[in-house]
């Protein structure tokens, strides 16, 4: 039972720092963002956190690993709740918009967060490949359910799965990028009904798109 409790203590200080970094990631920037800082806001020694991160930069790429695995395994949970291509895709939306809102896909503010990891990963060779992994994981989880839905005649078959992927893709990144920019924030709920109302209106088959997100 020893070896359980320890792994559990474990995850739970990971996911402690990981809260805490993200957290000033957000109100002071990663460059000036200390370790000190961190432990501050995580109520830690810096021993305790070093048992379990080297350097600021380390507990950074963390924070993009598990912000890009909460969405994705969100968007596949949501997926299996589905039956069709086209409703997988509306619910993995709302899946993402909560994940959004609640903060859970990224501790703290995403979108503040999103923009300080691409400064980072324009420097830090580690947090550009990550970064390049995570794109590209979305792309082809969206283009395969693109292509099922095309498959099944529920969309254009002369529309590019991946191109279209691409689209949202670089369309969520977009919207995040203006909200980290502007403070203003983004009405996610709105922007994916909109976006799945005017996607159906030249991309799908008539009356596949009549469902939208709610």
């Amino acid at each position: 039972m020893c070896p359980k409790v320890t792994t559990e203590h474990e995850h739970e200080q990971r996911a402690r720092i990981l809260s805490a970094a993200a957290t000033c990631f957000f109100r002071a920037g990663v460059r000036r963002t200390t370790i000190q800082d961190i432990c501050d806001e995580a109520g830690l020694s810096k021993g305790g956190l070093y048992t379990y991160f080297k350097a600021k930069d380390e507990i950074l790429v963390a924070v993009m690993e598990q912000s890009l695995k909460v969405s994705l395994q969100r968007a596949m949970t949501a997926a299996d709740t589905a039956s069709t291509p086209l409703e997988k895709l509306d619910r993995i939306a709302v899946a993402l918009t909560e994940g959004l809102v609640s903060g859970e896909i990224a501790p703290g503010h995403s979108s503040q967060l999103f923009l300080e990891v691409w400064a980072e990963a324009s420097k830090d060779d580690r947090l550009s490949v990550l970064c390049a992994r995570g794109y590209a994981q979305w792309r082809a989880f969206l283009a395969g359910l693109l292509r099922q839905a095309q498959d099944q005649g529920q969309m254009r078959a002369d529309v590019d799965a991946d191109a279209l992927a691409a689209i949202l893709v670089s369309a969520f990144d977009g919207l995040s990028l203006q909200e980290a920019i502007t403070k203003a924030r983004i009405d996610w709920r709105l922007i994916v009904q909109t976006l799945r109302v005017a996607i159906g209106q030249g991309m799908f088959t008539q009356g596949s798109a009549s469902g939208g997100v709610r």
